[in-house]
């Protein structure tokens, strides 16, 4: 065929989401999501949708939704922009903010998509490691890079970084276009919302899919200046956010005791978890996503191990990230079984280690 992709496409490495298993009864600790169901209200709200409805388009700027998300965060509507989960939102920030030959910056290890996103639009990537503990590094002046993506919680190990330790990195790079990522934040006991009130330099993207149980309907949203928020909706698609997850957003947002109630019980099952693995002698992040990573001396062979027994955890053949699994929070009884699991395989990793 003499019809070829760009240079930038045909040397991308694509991101990689997790796997989704093909055949039933996986306990699926794998992609963080929501162990538990929508809300009653939401399924309420897609039941009671009049089907037919559907010959017409969505609404292409998300009033409705967008009028809630400014009463819960405080933030004017229009500085809320609702796109297809919130990698469509980041790739549009990439899109409006990247050119070619510029340079990222982010945290290694962070979320993956990041640096993808940076190479579709011709972008270099500074990385800058974490500490042992998966605390920020010092770092120097952030000005010559064009953007900095910060997701916090940052996966895979579910760091959190407080406010004023963030705030302090965003005003000293005013030049520089902060990307705070809090898919995850929902799980932790504070956010940073409150920096883009007082900085113009930094916008927060949230999701739908983790603490709201809605994977399946992908929304996803961004706050921010004014002037950034309306470059997003010169480049999106005419009707990115379809009918169907606008209502369950909506409905999602008018259940947040439900939703406190089931962030309260991962919470509580991840700190068991982590108390489980550490009596195990696992190295366990203190993490505040709704997952956790956990060290040992061959994340592969755990991985596999888990698998075989119908256990699905995360494994990143990734330099730093080789020694460990990042498992998804899953019912108590989901925890249970995977402990029980990671108990029978450390006998089997000594008998290796002999061998």
């Amino acid at each position: 065929m003499d019809i070829q992709p760009t240079k930038l496409v045909q040397e991308l490495k694509p991101y990689t989401p997790g796997e989704q298993p093909q055949e039933p009864g996986f306990i699926k600790l794998n992609t963080n999501e929501s162990p538990y169901p929508p809300a009653p209200e939401v399924l309420r709200a897609l039941e009671t949708y009049d089907l037919k409805s559907l010959r017409l388009y969505p609404d292409p700027l998300c009033m409705r939704l967008r009028s809630l998300l400014a009463i819960k965060h405080k933030v004017p509507m229009d500085r809320i922009f609702v796109g297809n989960g919130s990698d469509e939102v980041l790739r549009l920030l990439f899109q409006a903010y990247v050119s070619e030959g510029e340079t990222i910056a982010i945290t290694d290890p962070t979320y993956s998509l990041y640096p993808v996103l940076a190479h579709i639009f011709g972008a270099e990537v500074k990385t800058f490691p974490l500490d042992h503990e998966g605390n920020l590094p010092r770092f120097p002046d952030l000005s010559p890079y064009r953007l900095f993506a910060l997701a916090n919680p940052n996966p895979p190990l579910g760091t959190f970084y407080p406010l004023g330790q963030v705030e302090s990195l965003v005003k000293g790079a005013p030049s520089t276009l902060f990307i705070i990522d809090e898919a995850y934040v929902d799980f932790a006991e504070e956010d940073c919302v409150d920096i883009i009130r007082r900085c113009d330099n930094a916008v927060i993207t949230r999701s739908f899919s983790k603490s709201c149980s809605l994977a399946g309907i992908r929304v996803g949203y961004v706050m921010g200046p004014l002037d950034i928020i309306q470059c997003l909706y010169k480049i999106k698609d005419s009707y990115n956010v379809c009918t169907l997850s606008q209502l369950a957003a909506c409905a999602a947002i008018e259940a947040e005791k439900y939703y406190q109630e089931k962030a309260d019980l991962i919470k509580a099952e991840r700190e068991f978890l982590t108390g489980e693995l550490r009596r195990l002698d696992f190295k366990v992040y203190n993490s505040k996503g709704n997952f956790v990573f956990a060290e040992t001396a061959d994340g592969k062979a755990l991985y596999e191990y888990l698998k075989e027994r119908k256990i699905l955890v995360r494994y990143f053949d990734l330099p730093g990230l080789r020694n460990g699994v990042r498992i998804s929070i899953g019912t108590h009884e989901e925890i249970l079984a995977l402990v029980q699991a990671v108990r029978s395989f450390i006998p089997s990793l000594r008998d290796k280690s002999r061998s």
